[in-house]
């Protein structure tokens, strides 16, 4: 399938910048060498300028033919030289589209943790209007001890797949991507099949995305995508693993998911087609 061809291109992507200023380094020491016995050579002819006979006069030929020779594999030298540097500028301008896109995925995700953070003030407000209601109560209430707050620890309750994800998710919402992550972990490996399953792999994926941990973000997002054809998150997975894979420098398999995402628009909102269009413009695509 088309994306485990994508995981490949992600691992050979991976190295390609080291190799870049690995094979830059190596040109420099190439034309380094060859400028040096080009001065020795133009010593040795000017040198030899006071001699006479046919011996000399042809060994100045030979030598002659060599040093046009070396500079010609200069020339060569540098000119990749000069299209490695440009390769390297492209590569962090790349950088820095790449940045800006897991800036707004930062303030995305900001979003939808406020959304929710609206939701549970409207249901706490509910419920003090229902207690305001009822009348007061006539017991006695001891005041709380206040005791120094503890770092709580990353644990899974007990109880349903449904309480356990909750737990997880709530560290995401907060922002505690860290402990986040640890518990949705911990929650796929007790919870490995299922729609919550799927839902814990999209957050995987989006955290390793936003920590810049692209091999890994494509990773998991090529799991919920694979293993979850009808999943409700599969077309941010999709949008998701295009951005990834722009970062990754693979902007034609970038276009594909991005096909794939566009063949499953149907069930995708409005704010995610616009940023389809965004990112296919990026990536260059036909879309």
């Amino acid at each position: 399938m088309i994306w485990r061809v994508f995981a490949v291109c992600i691992l050979a992507v991976t190295y390609g910048t080291q190799a870049h200023a690995q094979s830059k380094a190596e040109l420099a020491l190439k034309v380094e060498r060859l400028e040096r016995e080009m001065i020795a050579l133009e010593n040795r002819l000017r040198g030899g300028g006071a001699q006479a006979g046919g011996v000399q006069a042809s060994g100045a030929v030979t030598d002659r033919a060599l040093l046009a020779d070396i500079a010609a594999k200069i020339g060569t030298v540098e000119r990749s030289l000069r299209t490695l540097t440009g390769r390297l500028e492209e590569l962090e301008y790349k950088q820095r589209q790449t940045d800006s896109a897991i800036e707004l995925l930062r303030k995305e995700l900001m979003l939808q943790q406020q959304e929710a953070s609206d939701f549970r003030a409207s249901q706490a407000s509910q419920e003090a209007s229902q207690v305001a209601t009822s009348g007061p109560s006539t017991a006695l209430e001891t005041p709380p001890v206040a005791t120094e707050p503890k770092e709580p620890e990353i644990a899974l309750p007990e109880g349903d797949a449904a309480a356990q994800y909750q737990y997880a998710f709530s560290f995401i919402q907060k922002n505690e991507l860290d402990k986040g992550f640890r518990a949705m972990e911990m929650f796929l490996t007790a919870n490995p099949e299922g729609q919550l399953a799927g839902n814990a792999k999209f957050w995987l994926g989006r955290i390793h995305l936003l920590e810049k941990r692209m091999p890994q973000a494509a990773q998991q997002l090529l799991a919920l995508i694979e293993e979850h054809p009808n999943h409700a998150k599969r077309v941010d997975a999709l949008l998701d693993l295009a951005d990834v894979l722009i970062a990754l420098d693979s902007k034609p398999d970038a276009c594909d998911a991005l096909a794939e995402f566009r063949r499953s628009d149907a069930k995708a909102s409005e704010r995610l087609k616009a940023r389809a269009q965004r990112t296919a413009a990026e990536a260059g695509c036909d879309y």
